[in-house]
């Protein structure tokens, strides 16, 4: 049996498309990548709720950070919400920069009101507008700062990511 009688695998979807797994995959993201992107993320999001207790001179010492990770964690579970959705936790979403900046600013403009709605309800507190614009402003600019920091880290340290 010669080369061209072995048969081949077939690499095409039903409709005759190359499948992209793995590293050919655009959208794919290293195991260690997602990890950090996450954490990064919810750091990120547990900064600004530092910030937000700090502008209103409430405690942010040791002893007080369980209400900065109770006034965080909506937040962080809206954006890991419209984040999935968005798909921020893609390769795609991290290159070229201008991607990153639309995404990011697309999902935060919708997680910075959600997180706001969902914090409301576990305070049982009504949404006040000026609150929604003023979280959501402050955490789109930090969520965007991160996210260009770690695209052109990721660009410069291993360029053969996608």
């Amino acid at each position: 049996m010669n080369s061209a009688d072995t048969p081949t695998p077939d690499t095409t979807s039903p409709a005759g498309e190359e499948e992209e797994t793995g590293r050919a995959n655009p959208n794919w993201l290293p195991r260690w990548e997602l990890f950090a992107l996450v954490a990064g993320d919810l750091l990120t999001i547990l900064i600004f709720a530092l910030l937000g207790r700090a502008s209103h001179r409430m405690d942010i010492s040791l002893a007080s950070f369980r209400a900065v990770i109770n006034t965080a964690v909506p937040f962080m579970l809206a954006w890991l919400i419209v984040g999935t959705v968005t798909g921020v936790y893609t390769g795609r979403a991290l290159y070229p920069l201008r991607r990153v900046i639309v995404r990011t600013l697309v999902t935060a403009l919708v997680a910075g009101p959600l997180g706001v709605v969902l914090r409301a309800a576990l305070l049982s507190h009504p949404v006040i507008l000026s609150f929604v614009l003023v979280a959501t402003g402050t955490s789109t600019i930090l969520l965007v700062i991160w996210r260009v920091v770690w695209s052109r880290l990721r660009r410069a340290w291993w360029p053969e990511l996608p």
